[in-house]
């Protein structure tokens, strides 16, 4: 007869000590992320007429305007096809355009055009507000603890997925493009 998983002693995190989906710390953040990437994505959809994609285009390129469409995937970790759609609705909602390098035809400078940047300025207010009402349930230690752990969990992901960390389970080449 197969062992069960004993369960943790109580002073054992869940998160130590998953036993169930709840206890994984990818599903909770899922969860959070997706609970509250709603409220923004509402927002933009129904009241601006723009994905979340977009708002994510919108936020780089207000902040380092003239990236390439490969720069900007891999700031937004999408694939190239994704942010080709992106920057192909973007234009023609007028608010990006490409500027085709003269160096090189096939590279390209993106901007926001002025009603990109207008739409940039009045939605950002708007995000952040979203996001201060959710930090608002933590004190400011809790605010500083969580802004570490969360630098701390980055880095051991990206260490996880490089096989850099110690145990790392980076067994799994990266899947390429259209397989699974």
């Amino acid at each position: 007869m197969p062992r069960l998983p004993q369960p943790a002693p109580a002073s054992t995190p869940a998160l130590a000590n998953p036993q169930q989906p709840g206890d994984l710390l990818m599903y909770r953040l899922h969860k959070l992320s997706s609970a509250a990437g709603r409220l923004v994505t509402r927002m933009l959809e129904r009241r601006y007429g723009i994905t979340r994609r977009e708002w994510g285009v919108l936020m780089w390129l207000a902040r380092a305007p003239g990236l390439s469409p490969s720069e900007l995937a891999a700031h937004l970790e999408l694939d190239r096809a994704r942010i080709s759609r992106a920057i192909a609705s973007m234009q023609a909602k007028g608010l990006l355009h490409k500027e085709a390098s003269s160096a090189n035809r096939r590279s390209a400078a993106l901007q926001l055009t002025t009603e990109g940047l207008a739409l940039h300025d009045e939605l950002l207010p708007q995000v952040r507000a979203i996001n201060l009402q959710l930090a608002s349930v933590l004190d400011p230690l809790q605010q500083n603890q969580l802004e570490r752990s969360l630098e701390l969990l980055q880095a051991q992901a990206s260490a996880l997925e490089h096989g850099d960390a110690a145990g790392s389970c980076a067994i799994y080449p990266p899947r390429q493009s259209g397989k699974r």
